[in-house]
């Protein structure tokens, strides 16, 4: 597989997301599956039982239906289909549990063998019998399908925990009902499977895959319908809610919120707010469901991704063996090429001996064809020189042996030379081809390295720090939360409430009793001393009042009352006491009554006694009162303390991956890449490179296959004159001594011999002419070879940068990827295959006959709720 294409598999943030979600998106995205509600309409005993608890059963028929179009079925091609409905409060207590089980005749047999653990087993679509031995059910079927229902006390796999809130707080079903305000309804699950799977080789315990998907026909008077993990739909005539949860699913993959994101969700419960008058729920039920019943798992193999990482590991592997071997192969015909200039300089200066050679003997015979010329025209001098001539005539043809034997070794080499310069110039296309090739590659190469240091350079964009951001804030909002939020306000309100000592724990006295601090004792006091105070005046006007009311037999009034109606009663009664107290003042008269009346206390120290005792008295509720005030504190502090966690977090976060891809950038220029890359770019594109030597290289290997081929074309020629020199030679020498022995025949041989120096002297600018074209050939194949040799060094040096590149990328990029897939994503898959199988493993609530396969729904049916007419709203 393509490296591009492997990115585009495993770009999903973070594939672990994607594979973390797959059950979520094949149960709710593609439906769950669901059969119908109230399994065959034909059991009477079930229908009966399902209008006795949830109300209405056109109720109940509606949000089945609701329900049903919700989800899809895949193909169930079970033996044993069962229905298990369970029969519950409002608050989802189970109070009683009846199984339909549907046996599927599908050979038409005459007897159906099953097992069930179930009681008051019956038939419930016909009048087929059946015998029973322990578990064992044998009925006689006739060719037909089998329903019967019966009853169970086996917990369900999945409990649901219903709970009500009015305004903020709980409250029961029955209370509930008529009743007027926010109302939220939560439906909590819990999956009590557990099944124990090989992952990776080690035991791990996981769930059944169990979907619960949850169904509320809602009274009128709902407004504002909100849902969590779920949906409402509401219309003129009803509304009716559709909530889902996959209990357990978490847990058995190993996997955490923040692990997913707001496209995917794995929810544990269903809730729903809303505004309610006069509160009423006609019906209420839940399917739980099997996912491996229900969604098929034939598609899902993570063996492709394996092949995919394999794949990737053996092309990278290739790539840089690929370039190792280029780098070699660039140093051997570097080298070659040397060896090739320094054998084409030896046979350059051959053929410069060859060219004067040659000229000196094309003048020589031009001199040889004048002189005898000049010969024929005087016979009677040349008879005088006759045997000066034959002499000198014995001496060319010795030499003209001579040459005729070297011009064969000549010839020779320069058909062999032809034939290599031939076979080079064959092999320029693919030169030309690999180049090219070459060249691409290279400019690709490049300006991905640029664009990528570019890139770093410009550090994140601001879709990218926005990210960042929400991500740390997120993160900080996660660790204030639940148990690690408490505990940072349980270590505000300590540092408040208590004295701390020098490690940051709560001290205590000699008598283990938590020391309290100053901040407590302060709050304390001045809360004390301001109750008491402003309590004082009370206490003292209501003891006297009370003193007072009870010497006038209970009669209750103001002081200034009671004294004038005290004094009227002594001013008829008694004077002598009159005379006493008509002078005394409220306070007085009290004093005097109480002392009259036998009391061992004044008054004021009555009042002081209840002062104290009053003091004492809201000393636990001040205490309680400061404790509630530093609880408030430290609520406010760690709110407070989130909020800046939360700013620093997402400045450290933008300031980190800047501070990252700087590090990168820094270390990819150190090491190199950035200007190595260009540098190979360079000897390959650039002004002097590779590709720019190529239509010199390649016409000079065009000339020098010319020349050699025109070298070669007068071989025969040459060879041909040398043969007929060497003759003419032998004719001279033979008519040289002819001539010493006749006149007339040296005569006639003299004439020969001009016409054959005639002959030679024709062929003597056709043999110049060849060995200038053969020294020309031989500088541009020279001049082609140093192009080519420079042109190889700075292909050798590129090479050699790409294969240290290579090297970089695979340790720093591919084996990255593969240490992340084997570290994190696979054994991930695995438990999600171990999911997957103990899902396939359930497949009967009751009991299944052996060989039988089975599929089985919960169907939880909720005791409605009535609005109740003369309720307090």
């Amino acid at each position: 597989m393509k490296l591009p294409e492997l990115k585009e598999k495993l770009k999903s943030k973070y594939i672990v997301r994607v594979v973390a979600g797959v059950l979520t998106i094949a149960l709710v995205g593609t439906g769950i599956g669901a059969t119908a509600v109230f399994a065959e309409k034909n059991s009477t005993a079930v229908t009966a039982e399902a209008d006795s608890t949830t109300g209405s059963s056109k109720d109940a028929d509606d949000i089945a239906d609701k329900l049903m179009d919700s989800v899809s079925l895949k193909d169930n091609d079970a033996d044993k289909d069962e229905s298990v409905y369970l029969i519950s409060d409002a608050n989802g207590n189970v109070n009683k549990t009846i199984v339909v089980d549907h046996l599927k005749n599908k050979d038409k047999k005459d007897t159906l063998e099953d097992a069930s653990n179930l009681s008051d087993i019956e038939n419930v679509k016909g009048k087929e019998k059946f015998t029973q031995s322990g578990d064992k059910l044998t009925w006689q079927a006739g060719g037909k399908d089998i329903y019967y229902q019966g009853t169970a006390t086996e917990e369900p796999p999945v409990t649901q925990k219903v709970t009500y809130y009015l305004d903020g707080k709980e409250i029961s079903p029955e209370d509930l009902a008529g009743k007027s305000g926010k109302v939220k309804i939560r439906f909590d699950y819990t999956n009590t499977t557990s099944y124990t799977e090989t992952v990776n080789g080690e035991k791990q315990t996981v769930s059944v895959p169990f979907a619960a998907i949850t169904g509320l026909v809602l009274g009128d008077g709902f407004e504002n319908i909100e849902v969590t993990n779920g949906k409402a739909e509401v219309s003129d005539s009803s509304s009716v809610v559709l909530g889902y949860a996959l209990p357990g699913l978490k847990n058995s993959l190993g996997i955490k919120d923040k692990d997913l994101d707001g496209d995917v969700n794995i929810p544990e419960y269903m809730e729903m707010t809303a505004d309610v008058k006069n509160f009423s729920m006609p019906a209420a039920m839940t399917f739980v469901v099997n996912a491996s019943d229900y969604v098929s798992t034939d598609g899902i193999d993570t063996s492709d991704l394996d092949d995919m990482i394999n794949d990737l590991k053996d092309a990278s592997t290739q790539l840089q063996d690929g370039s190792k071997t280029l780098a070699e192969g660039t140093d051997t015909l570097s080298d070659g090429l040397s060896t090739l200039q320094s054998k084409l300089g030896t046979f350059a200066s051959g053929v410069g001996t060859l060219q004067s050679g040659l000229k000196t003997y094309t003048d020589g015979v031009s001199t040889l064809s004048g002189g005898l010329n000049t010969l024929g025209n005087s016979t009677g001098a040349l008879v005088s020189g006759a045997d000066k001539l034959n002499s000198g005539a014995g001496q060319l043809a010795s030499g003209s042996a001579t040459l005729k034997d070297g011009l064969k070794s000549y010839t020779d080499g320069a058909s062999q030379l032809s034939a290599g310069i031939n076979e080079l110039g064959s092999k320029s296309g693919t030169l030309v081809s690999g180049v090219s090739k070459l060249s691409k590659g290279t400019s690709a190469l490049n300006a991905g390295v640029q664009e990528l240091d570019k890139t770093l350079q410009a550090g994140p964009t601001n879709d990218q720090k926005t990210e960042i951001q929400s991500t740390a804030a997120k993160n900080v909002r996660d660790s204030f939360a639940g148990e690690q939020g408490e505990a940072v306000n349980t270590s505000i309100y300590n540092s408040l409430r208590y004295e701390l000592d020098n490690e940051g724990n709560v001290a205590v006295d000699e008598n283990g009793n938590k020391k309290d601090s100053l901040l407590y004792t302060t709050l304390k006091a001045g809360a004390v001393y301001n109750n008491s105070y402003m309590n004082i005046g009370n206490i003292y006007n209501s003891t006297v009042k009370k003193v007072l009311s009870t010497a006038l037999g209970g009669k209750e009034g103001t002081s200034e009352e009671l004294s004038n109606a005290l004094k009227q009663f002594y001013q008829t009664s008694n004077q002598t006491v009159y005379g006493v107290i008509k002078n005394m003042s409220p306070s007085q008269l009290a004093e005097f009554l109480y002392a009259q009346n036998g009391a061992q206390k004044t008054i004021f120290e009555t009042i002081e006694e209840n002062i104290n005792n009053g003091i004492r008295a809201a000393d636990s509720q001040v205490s309680a009162g400061v404790d509630s005030t530093i609880k408030t504190m430290a609520e406010k502090l760690s709110g407070a303390c989130e909020q800046v966690s939360e700013t620093v977090a997402a400045t450290a976060a933008v300031s980190g991956a800047s501070e990252t891809m700087n590090s990168i950038h820094a270390k990819i220029n150190a090491q190199g890449l950035v200007s190595g890359v260009a540098e190979l770019n360079e000897g390959v594109n650039g002004e002097n490179g590779l590709v720019a030597s190529m239509p010199t290289l390649t016409s000079g290997i065009k000339q020098l296959v010319d020349g050699s081929n025109t070298l070669v074309a007068n071989n025969d020629t040459l060879n041909a004159g040398a043969t007929a020199l060497n003759a003419g030679a032998s004719q001279l020498s033979a008519g040289t001594q002819s001539l010493m022995n006749s006149v007339p025949a040296l005569t006639s041989g003299i004439k020969q011999l001009v016409d054959g120096s005639n002959t030679l002297v024709a062929n003597n600018a056709q043999l110049n002419s060849g060995a200038s074209q053969l020294a020309d050939g031989t500088n541009q194949i020279v001049s082609g070879v140093d192009q080519l040799t420079t042109g190889s060094k700075t292909l050798s040096e590129g090479a050699h940068t790409l294969a240290d590149g290579m090297v970089q990328f695979n340790e720093e990029g591919i084996n990255k990827i593969l240490d992340a897939y084997n570290g994190d994503l696979k054994p991930f898959t695995d438990k999600l295959q171990a999911v997957i199988d103990a899902g396939e493993e359930y497949q009967t609530y009751s009991a299944i006959a052996d060989g039988q396969t089975g599929s089985v729904k919960f169907i939880y049916k909720l005791a409605s709720i009535d609005a109740k007419a003369d309720s307090d709203k």
